[in-house]
């Protein structure tokens, strides 16, 4: 069958991505510049021209396959589905796609390393391996390079994504003196290359979210390899952002919670009004919080119209310790730093967030957060300083992301007693 499909590469980082022979090559740009799609690309093309070939696709975590490769995949080549290629095994260890010239994506997931064992490939590539959410993803690569021994065809291993500081990822690219003649070879790209291609605006979104000039913004936009410094949220301003608790009529009222043992806990309520501005405000700060002092606090913020508590993920006991206190918790939608990071900064640059003046410990917290100075190469992620206390900051950015995925209108759901 024909499966020839006219197809436009980016010019830049995206086509010599594609293009390369290299044997480790990368694609390192920000976020929307066209990493997924290259590598998709990639992939089809060597499936096109290597019948029989076996490849494996890795993402962060199985889920974001269903988010990210598949869809893209489908949006270049939709029309040769279920007669050229097939999703198989969805949801299962043994998830592939199978091609009619006898070609296999293997889609595995890099959080289970230890998974990454026991097959040969001619090919691997890599999507989003600087995240974190689940730890580095330098075991998984290092288990891929022993995967490459399908005999008969030409090997590489490919990565796409978007730099987290400096890890592994500049290491083996960069910083490595025999990065060239390994074949390391590194495409960089930021999202303006992309730009045709995105919504209208997006770039602008991005620029606002990420505060154009800072690291954050380097690294989410241009792509580039950047250490955080300084100050985690610099375009906090107490002059524009705190003031007294308004008298407003608010449409949804949660708190985030970031639990304590030594360390203080903090709950911090998030109210949101009709033209979605956001107010902040501490209801409970204190180290070594026992369980009565921190009931009372979440019976008190339900009493005035709480109607969820969002969790630090990692206090999953908690968590349920508070379900079956009668106060409704969930865990928090992510605890990546770049999430948590971001959950301030747009609403801040949007001049949609507002903490109230009462609120000391936030303020002091939010106005004074830094990120952790790097000492030679001790330092391969980014972290906040360790003198920076970040409590009310976390439970703040738990309860930002509930409410920017939360829809108008929501509201938590009741348990109906069948008779």
């Amino acid at each position: 069958m024909t499966t020839e499909v006219e197809i436009s590469l980016n010019k830049g980082a995206q086509d010599g991505f594609v293009r390369s022979e290299a044997p480790f090559p990368a694609f390192m740009g920000g976020q929307g510049s066209g990493k997924t799609a290259g590598g998709v690309i990639k992939c089809w093309m060597y499936t096109i021209a290597n019948p029989g070939s076996r490849g494996v696709w890795t993402e962060p975590v199985a889920a974001m396959f269903q988010e990210s490769c598949l869809p893209t995949l489908r949006s270049f080549f939709g029309e040769y589905e279920g007669s050229f290629w097939q999703e198989q095994g969805k949801g299962g260890p043994n998830h592939r796609i199978e091609f009619s010239n006898g070609c296999v994506w293997m889609l595995k997931a890099a959080e289970t390393p230890e998974r990454l064992v026991g097959f040969e490939v001619a090919w691997a590539l890599m999507n989003e391996a600087g995240s974190t959410e689940h730890g580095s993803q330098e075991q998984a690569y290092l288990n891929l390079v022993g995967r490459l021994r399908q005999k008969g065809f030409r090997h590489w291993l490919g990565v796409a994504t978007t730099p987290s500081g400096y890890n592994w990822l500049w290491r083996e690219w960069v910083d490595s003196p025999t990065a060239k003649e390994t074949g390391h070879l590194l495409f960089h790209g930021s999202t303006f290359e992309n730009k045709e291609n995105l919504p209208d605006e997006y770039i602008e979104r991005m620029s606002q979210a990420y505060v154009e000039g800072t690291p954050m913004y380097r690294e989410r936009v241009l792509g580039e390899f950047v250490q955080m410094s300084g100050l985690v949220i610099p375009n906090f301003d107490v002059d524009k952002h705190v003031a007294p608790w308004p008298d407003e009529l608010f449409i949804r009222k949660i708190a985030g919670v970031d639990f304590g043992v030594q360390s203080p806990t903090a709950i911090v309520e998030c109210a949101v009004t009709n033209s979605g501005h956001r107010y902040l405000k501490e209801w409970l700060y204190k180290r070594d919080c026992d369980d009565e002092t921190f009931v009372k606090a979440c019976r008190d913020a339900m009493d005035d119209g709480i109607t969820l508590f969002v969790c630090d993920p990692s206090g999953k006991d908690r968590i349920r310790w508070m379900n079956d206190k009668g106060i409704p918790s969930v865990k928090a939608r992510s605890n990546r730093i770049e999430a948590r990071v971001k959950s301030w900064i747009t609403p801040l640059s949007q001049g949609m967030l507002t903490i109230c003046n009462e609120s000391q410990f936030l303020i002091r917290e939010v106005s004074g957060l830094s990120w952790a100075k790097r000492r030679g190469r001790e330092l391969e992620t980014d972290k906040f300083d360790v003198n920076t206390p970040d409590h009310g900051f976390d439970a703040g950015a738990d309860a930002l992301q509930e409410i920017e995925a939360m829809p108008i209108g929501w509201k938590v759901p009741e348990l109906v007693e069948m008779l």
